[in-house]
């Protein structure tokens, strides 16, 4: 029977129970399947007729009393008992202790303590355990080695620590042994594997642990699966693997240091899965053979020291990643050989960024129908982008970047429906922003033209990708006015962050500007980051109001263009900003109060431009005190700045504020040089009315008359005057 319910919840837990009471009156019932149905099991619940019980699954059903029901202990025919996720921590004492004909048992997710995974060593007929991501920590028991029949033991993600015990290399039947992602420390020796005979896979990956196996040592056993990344390795090639017979190897960032021998590149042919990165393996790049089952393969050296020219690739590789090494010469085209559609390129990933690749792109590259991310960035790649990389309909991530691309954008791109990635950045292309660029995909999220020649006008249907979180245009010689529809970006008006759809290609960077520098992010972060970059264009006009609508931008750089008008108060509407760059332009008045208001604010630079009043204060412009980011507008004064504004005036919004240090004596020296034409101007004035006008002429020389009269009796009456008191 079952009633697994993959999920749903049994919401009527009174019926729930009445139905256990039914099926426990089944006595000949052998396999009971309850996983995830969220069941209450009610602990005084007999269940005495389960007589023929061999297969019990209560997974996932997460007990609210975080107990296991004593009446289980009852059930002594069980085979196969299973009790994931249920949050268990409190066993009831000797619960397996007449369980003896257990088999497989399950308790991944749960609470157990070291003193329950001892009691578990006396289930001498246990050929499955599983303990995995358990919370509580522990050491492994050295009496493990009772369970001399056990074939699988995973203790994946548990909070193990201490060392592994000699013991465990009396588990001779075993052939998975899972103890990755814990704190285990010490050395894995030839001790605990050299008895493993029947060892067929092994992972070792994101613990503490170092390997000690000499070169030399041949094991017992021959594994299909060995993951040991992130452990100590190296630094030599270890030599013991000629021996094995891989399906999958992982030796990532295992400190390495070697080259990669010869028989190894033989013994790569049949693995469906590699990964050797991040470590300092040099040599050639690995040749691949097509596999004759036709899985497909996962193959990773990226971040290593090969060199040399790339070999072509089997079409069943489906991730291949070569990309932080220093391979020279051409792209190859990929070899298909006779595989049938069916099977052709499931899902390829192609990354062979960062190299010294040269040369054209391989046209058939377009015939990659799946070809789901391709990255070519940072190599010395040349010539045209190949217009059939438009065929490839289910790409999602493109990296150009980085090459010495030239010419047009092929038109042929527009039907990359499915990008959410797009950057041809630092190329020698030469074209316009076409506008089918608007409808090219709605998954769109970053979208990197900088450091091209793109030229002509930012055209409006750019603002239908309303998905667009970042958006890179600078360095190029873009003309015309920023678009007034930039807020149909409606990513970038809401504070929410977007979602990272199917991807989970971590280990993309992307460039983008913040804070005056270009910074790398992983995809991963991509969906944290919201920034609109224009600077270095030939751009005019004001901002337009549109861009205040974004509240949800974090960085805004139009410096280096041509913009005028007024900064708009409105600007404080961006209350995520962290970066704002609006230097080398043409704004001009006063710095709007509403600045101060913006919290996130981080770097801010408006030098260079004509604008002036009072340096606004307050919250995070306080912490703003570099006097270089205002340097370069004549006009501003206040902190951080040396010139102070003048008291007791409140200079008017239009009008200009003028210091008396660089104004002060051009002025005065204007108000002298007017003094002698003025009179001049009324002299003239006054002597064409007396030519003129007879009456005030005889007037006029009546008042000399009589003023000189009087002039000289006064100065004849002081003469005498002074000359008595003399004598």
């Amino acid at each position: 029977i079952g009633l697994s319910s993959s999920g749903s919840t049994i919401k009527d837990l009174g019926a729930a129970q009445d139905g256990l009471r039914a099926i426990s009156m089944l006595p000949s019932l052998t396999a009971l399947d309850l996983f995830g149905c969220h069941l209450f099991i009610h602990p005084h619940l007999s269940p005495a007729n389960f007589t023929s019980l061999s297969s019990l699954d209560l997974g996932e059903n997460n007990f609210s009393n975080h107990m296991i029901p004593a009446w289980l202990g009852n059930l002594t025919g069980l085979l196969d008992l299973r009790l994931g996720d249920n949050n268990l921590s409190n066993p009831v004492h000797g619960l397996f202790e007449q369980m003896t004909s257990l088999l497989r048992l399950d308790l991944w997710g749960n609470r157990f303590d070291v003193s329950f995974f001892k009691s578990l060593c006396n289930l001498s007929n246990l050929t499955y355990l599983d303990l995995s991501s358990n919370d509580l920590q522990l050491s492994i028991p050295s009496e493990i080695g009772q369970l001399s029949r056990l074939a699988a033991l995973s203790l994946f993600g548990f909070n193990l620590y201490g060392s592994i015990p000699v013991s465990l290399g009396r588990l001779t039947k075993l052939q998975v042994l899972d103890i990755s992602y814990t704190s285990l420390t010490g050395v894995l020796s030839e001790d605990q594997l050299g008895k493993l005979g029947e060892l067929q896979a092994l992972f070792l990956s994101h613990s503490f642990l170092t390997l000690n196996l000499s070169s030399t040592w041949v094991p017992p056993f021959q594994l299909q699966q060995l993951e040991m990344a992130s452990i100590k390795v190296g630094p030599q090639f270890p030599g013991w693997l000629r021996t094995q017979k891989f399906e999958e190897l992982d030796m990532s960032n295992a400190g390495i240091s070697d080259a990669i021998p010869s028989w190894f590149r033989v013994l790569c042919y049949d693995i469906s899965s590699l990964d050797l990165s991040n470590n300092n393996l040099t040599g050639n790049p690995l040749e691949f053979k097509e596999l004759k089952n036709n899985n497909y393969r996962f193959v990773s050296l990226s971040s290593n020291k090969l060199e040399g020219s790339l070999k072509s690739f089997p079409s069943d590789i489906s991730s291949l990643d070569l990309s932080q090494n220093f391979l020279t010469g051409e792209i190859p085209p990929p070899y298909v050989g006779q595989m049938d559609a069916s099977t052709y390129f499931l899902k390829l990933k192609l990354d062979l960024s960062n190299n010294l690749l040269s040369g054209k792109v391989p046209l058939c590259f377009g015939s990659l129908q799946f070809l789901w991310v391709l990255n070519l960035a940072n190599n010395n790649l040349c010539g045209q982008i190949p217009s059939s990389l438009g065929n490839l309909g289910a790409l999602e991530i493109l990296h150009l970047n980085g090459n010495k691309f030239i010419g047009r954008l092929p038109s042929s791109m527009q039907h990359l429906s499915n990008l959410v990635i797009f950057d041809i950045g630092d190329n020698g292309l030469r074209d316009t922003i076409p506008a089918w660029i608007g409808g090219m995909s709605s998954n769109l999220m970053f979208l990197r033209f900088q450091s091209n020649n793109f030229y002509g006008g930012i055209s409006d249907k750019l603002c239908l990708l309303s998905s667009l979180q970042v958006l890179n245009l600078a360095h190029n010689n873009l003309t015309g006015y920023i678009p007034h529809c930039f807020n149909n970006f409606s990513m970038m008006v809401s504070s929410e962050h977007g979602s990272i759809l199917t991807i989970t290609y971590d280990t993309t960077n992307l460039q983008n500007y913040k804070g005056g520098n270009e910074l790398e992010y992983s995809f991963g972060n991509l969906v944290l980051i919201k920034s609109i970059s224009l600077s270095t264009n030939n751009l005019v006009g004001e901002i337009p109001d549109g861009i205040m609508d974004l509240a949800g931008l974090q960085t805004l750089n139009l410096s280096h263009n041509h913009l005028t008008g007024r900064i708009s108060e409105k600007i404080g509407n961006l209350k995520r900003l962290e970066t704002l760059d609006l230097s080398m332009n043409e704004f001009f008045g006063a710095i709007p109060n509403s600045l101060s208001t913006i919290n996130s604010l981080s770097f801010l630079n408006l030098s260079h431009n004509s604008l002036s009043g009072e340096i606004p204060s307050g919250n995070q412009l306080q912490t703003l005190t570099d006097p270089s980011i205002y340097e370069g507008n004549s006009g501003l004064c206040g902190k951080p700045l040396p010139r102070s504004c003048p008291e007791n005036k409140s200079p008017a919004e239009n009008d200009p504020i003028l210091d008396d240090k660089d104004h002060g004596e051009f002025d005065w020296l204007w108000f002298y040089a007017g003094i002698g034409p003025g009179f001049a101007l009324g002299l003239v004035g006054f002597l064409a009315i007396l030519l003129f006008k007879r009456s005030w002429r005889y007037a006029y020389f009546e008042f000399l008359e009589s003023a000189s009269d009087r002039i000289a009796a006064m100065i004849a009456w002081k003469t005498t005057r002074r000359a008595r008191n003399f004598h």
